[in-house]
């Protein structure tokens, strides 16, 4: 993974997003910091159109990239389900969303990393059945 001061793309899953990637070495990174230990990995400035993530995770990380299109389409999940909270129940439907997205853009590794991870991060074992509620928001969001 490239660790320059700062990483700027439009989004894989969603092209009006801008996603900013964050290292250390930047100085936005010391004001974003106290966001990342409130949000996680990333957040979406959604007035913007942007999407900050934490680069620190990805340095020394052998899959760096995996890692970051699985943050990158959780993000992206949160805007597509119209999440206001960040409550446990809209982390759930965002990994779920981010399996879709990955799965269907062809991110195999970051779909592994998801469903190794899902125990952990939600205490239950991932399970394609709960993709039912899920999937119609989702694509009905990404086809409009």
């Amino acid at each position: 993974m490239k660790t320059d001061t700062k990483l700027e793309y439009c989004s894989k899953f969603l092209n009006d997003v801008t996603v900013v990637v964050v290292f250390n070495d930047d100085p936005l990174y010391s004001q974003v910091k106290p966001m990342f230990e409130q949000y996680g990995f990333g957040f979406v400035v959604l007035e913007q159109n942007l999407m900050i993530i934490d680069g620190e995770i990805l340095v020394g990380e052998p899959n760096g990239n995996d890692v970051l299109k699985f943050i990158e389409a959780h993000e992206v999940s949160h805007i597509l389900l119209g999440h206001k909270t960040g409550n446990e129940q809209e982390e759930i439907e965002a990994d779920l969303g981010a399996y879709l997205l990955l799965k269907d853009n062809g991110f195999d590794k970051s779909v592994e990393i998801l469903i190794n991870s899902f125990k952990e991060r939600h205490g239950v074992e991932f399970n394609e059945n709960m993709l039912e509620d899920i999937e119609n928001k989702i694509y009905e969001n990404t086809n409009n």
